[in-house]
């Protein structure tokens, strides 16, 4: 392990040495030798990816790394932007790319270097390549990688002077993207795509992430333009839709924490439209929602509901929740119903504000008129008013 750990880190330089002026002094031979020390971590990376232990050695010792003085003397070459990337267990298995792509973009690389990066991306003029599936692969893999990055380039103009119109469009894209790599995650290995969400459920902001969650899982699938749906290509973006989510709201049904923060933190209308497009998930929301209520308690001198946990979600979040959640189609309507009727009873069934959250939720989202209402009373949709402790008559 200490070996491979070595190697890794020597490779980390090689992968920033490569994007420096310093590259301008490799021949064939070196750029080979490194192509060759990149195509051996990417078998590093396939072997040992569903091999916890081992996988979590390389992961710390990768996270370790650190940049050592450069050739110039000044940080060292671990400290670049590209070596970075190496940093995760993920990036071994891109090592080649990383190190094609900053040979390619360097100006100081002279001709035979060049030229030899060259007849590696274009593998029929190899005499004898060691492993022609890997050869084959690296510039397929620069092809798709250019073509996301043409993609990304034309739809940065849309930020423009006003981002919010280009927000929708770009979180589509991005939820797209997402279920495109899980596609592709499953059909390369059982379990991969579970752990490429996890990964970014660790990696990357909790608002964004659920946004493109969310997203993902509204997607409807985009029809031909000629209206010809017998002849999909399976690789498309246009069958992405409920059915290529599956794998996503398995994972999340099965993630307490990440169900959670989608309960607790995605805008209240826009998770009733996610639940309501998925029923299993709306039951382990209501679920959520239903336990969290109970943890409310009345305050005499707030005369408001607050919740035990300061972590916790807030009465205004459950009071918002169950309202989009009773104002949406009769499914999941029903359903939010159900659970609100069903608390009540348990509780006591109790009538008078105060005294029970569900009741007063019940009568907040307008179910049912509160006993003893006249003509003066307030309208369905306001919050019954309860008196705070030592006001006056």
């Amino acid at each position: 392990m200490e070996r491979l750990l070595e190697q890794l880190e020597r490779f980390a330089e090689v992968l920033a040495v490569s994007r420096t002026r310093h590259a301008g002094s490799w021949g064939r031979v070196a750029v080979r030798r490194s192509l060759r020390w990149a195509r051996y971590l990417r078998h590093v990376h396939g072997r040992f990816r569903r091999r916890g232990p081992v996988r979590a050695a390389l992961e710390e010792g990768l996270r370790r790394l650190q940049p050592r003085p450069g050739p110039d003397g000044h940080a060292g070459p671990c400290s670049g932007p590209e070596p970075a990337s190496l940093r995760s267990f993920e990036g071994l298995g891109c090592g080649d790319q990383l190190l094609a792509l900053g040979l390619l973009e360097n100006a100081a690389l002279q001709g035979p270097a060049l030229h030899e990066l060259l007849r590696h991306l274009r593998p029929e003029e190899l005499e004898d390549p060691e492993d022609p599936e890997d050869e084959a692969g690296l510039p397929g893999r620069l092809a798709e990688l250019a073509r996301r990055r043409a993609a990304s380039q034309l739809l940065l103009p849309l930020l423009g002077p006003d981002p919010a119109r280009a927000e929708p469009v770009l979180r589509r894209t991005e939820a797209e993207l997402l279920l495109l790599r899980l596609r592709e995650e499953a059909r390369a290995e059982a379990g991969a795509d579970a752990l490429l969400l996890d990964r970014l459920w660790v990696q990357l902001p909790r608002p964004r992430w659920l946004d493109v969650v969310a997203e993902a899982l509204l997607l409807q699938p985009t029809p031909r333009p000629d209206g010809d749906e017998d002849e999909e290509d399976p690789g498309s973006q246009s069958d992405l839709g409920p059915s290529a989510a599956t794998p996503l709201l398995a994972w999340l049904l099965a993630r307490p924490a990440p169900l959670a923060a989608l309960c607790r933190l995605l805008p209240a209308p826009l998770l009733a439209s996610v639940a309501d497009r998925h029923p299993l998930l709306a039951e382990a929301c209501l679920d959520l929602l239903s336990g969290w209520g109970c943890c409310l308690h009345f305050d005499l001198v707030r005369g408001t509901w607050v919740e035990a946990d300061p972590e916790g979600p807030t009465w205004e979040r459950l009071r918002d929740c169950f309202r989009c959640f009773c104002q949406s189609p009769a499914p999941l309507r029903n359903q939010a119903r159900t659970v609100l009727d069903t608390r009540r009873a348990q509780d006591g069934g109790f009538e008078a504000p105060g005294l029970s959250v569900w009741t007063d939720l019940l009568q907040y989202i307008g179910g049912e008129e509160p006993p003893g209402r006249g003509e003066d009373a307030e309208t369905p949709g306001e919050m019954p008013q309860i008196p705070h402790l030592g006001s006056r008559p």
